[in-house]
């Protein structure tokens, strides 16, 4: 039964994606029936009854203060045998990294060994060159993660509770017997959790997962199982 609920919403998923507007932003109030176990009402959300919740594992949480140590991940690459790889920085990356700052070469260590602005590159690109401990290559590519120490409590939920659509970034965020679809904005990734800088307070409970299906519920559940209304 799970399988066939899944299946059922990618299927109605993929057929919105034809529409050029918005299949989860409705422009009147209305409230629809309970269609496939879930029901959608304006300014409240989406309501699944208990078999439906069930049967896709919905789970909830409530918003933690977490300590971030914040790290990111980018590719960088060897142009020419030795212990040097280069790779991209955004400007917001580049303002946290410091030349001889350790770095994570896949399974190895390495350094920063300099930052530089790129005047050929889009505005706010910057090049960061990094040392390996052993000669690497020509071409080869190195995954370099830098990380960061943890500063004060904020907060932070589970990575995987993060809605990411065309529209925006967002959560569903409990309201009453409904989940809300609530635009966040992120700020520093640290392993599994996520700093929420705005759309969220500290003992707010959202759905962990499985957010995406949830999402599919929504949408069927506005166009009524249509794959759209713009006339096909």
């Amino acid at each position: 039964m799970k399988l066939l609920l899944i299946l059922s919403l990618v299927v109605t998923a993929a057929a919105l994606t034809s529409c050029s507007e918005s299949a989860a932003s409705p422009s009147t109030e209305h409230t629809t029936a309970p269609e496939n176990g879930a029901q959608f009402k304006d300014g409240k959300g989406v309501a699944l009854t208990a078999l439906m919740a069930q049967s896709i594992s919905l789970q909830t949480a409530e918003v933690q203060e977490e300590k971030i140590a914040p790290a990111f991940t980018i590719n960088v690459q060897a142009m020419q045998r030795g212990t040097e790889a280069s790779g991209w920085l955004t400007a917001d990356q580049a303002a946290r990294v410091q030349p001889g700052m350790e770095v994570g070469l896949g399974t190895a260590k390495g350094s920063v060994l300099r930052i530089e602005k790129a005047a050929y590159a889009t505005l706010g690109d910057f090049e960061v060159t990094v040392q390996t401990a052993a000669p690497i290559e020509p071409g080869s590519a190195i995954n370099a993660t830098f990380r960061f120490p943890a500063g004060d409590a904020v907060t932070a939920i589970p990575a995987n509770a993060l809605l990411t659509t065309a529209e925006g970034t967002f959560v569903y965020a409990k309201n009453d017997e409904f989940f809300l679809r609530t635009p966040v904005k992120v700020g520093a990734r640290s392993g599994d959790h996520v700093e929420i800088t705005d759309g969220l307070y500290t003992g707010d409970e959202i759905v962990t997962t499985p957010v995406m299906s949830l999402w599919l519920a929504e949408l069927q559940v506005l166009r009524g199982g249509k794959a759209c209304t713009c006339g096909h």
